[in-house]
């Protein structure tokens, strides 16, 4: 009973420090095949710098919490690669959101003719490791 006790605690406690780099905004975001910079500081509410009520285009999971991501206005959950906004704010999880901005360092590949997979409305963003 106390090494299973002893087990648990443990766990949770390895969990909970793997876990706690995860507060904050990354400071690059992955997305399948783009990438996103950091491109205006933190704010305690989501909008653009330049303007424009952002709109809901999904979520991500970062750690274990579920992170709200939002696209400019007039945009809508991207349904394949190239349709994905080239800027977008992501709740931090502290209270601030972060906008980013497609890097300027990847290549443009044309849209596939056919998709052998079935394309889900508001797709993952992964922070960049």
């Amino acid at each position: 009973m106390i090494a299973a006790a002893a087990f648990s605690g443990l766990g949770l406690l390895a969990m909970s420090m793997a876990f706690s780099r995860f507060e904050g905004c990354p400071s690059r975001l992955q997305w399948g095949d783009r990438a996103y910079d950091p491109d205006a500081p933190p704010l305690p509410s989501p909008s653009f710098a330049d303007g424009g009520q952002p709109v809901d285009i999904g979520s991500t999971l970062i750690g274990l919490t579920t992170r709200q991501v939002w696209g400019p206005p007039g945009s809508d959950a991207p349904s394949a690669a190239y349709l994905r906004p080239s800027r977008i704010i992501l709740d931090c999880g502290n209270g601030t959101f972060q906008e980013y901005r497609g890097s300027g360092d990847q290549a443009w590949r044309p849209p596939p003719v056919m998709l052998s997979w079935t394309a889900s409305a508001k797709r993952s963003v992964i922070p960049a490791t």
